[in-house]
């Protein structure tokens, strides 16, 4: 058994904030109110959903490699 450790994913806050500043603007623009908890709930979740996903992604990469 080889177990090398490899370079960890970084969490991705550029997303999230991104996410967050994007559901903030639309609810702004469309309702004149700023929702801050829906939107920083929603960012937060959309932001480890990414994560799980490149972590799944690098895990699989790392299988496929000899």
């Amino acid at each position: 058994m080889n177990a090398v450790a490899g370079p960890s994913e970084p969490f991705p806050f550029a997303e999230g904030l991104g996410i967050f500043v994007g559901i903030v603007s639309w609810d702004l623009l469309s309702a004149g109110e700023m929702e801050i908890l829906k939107a920083s709930v929603i960012a937060v979740l959309g932001a480890l959903a990414w994560y799980g996903v490149r972590c799944c992604l690098t895990a699989s990469r790392r299988k496929r490699q000899p």
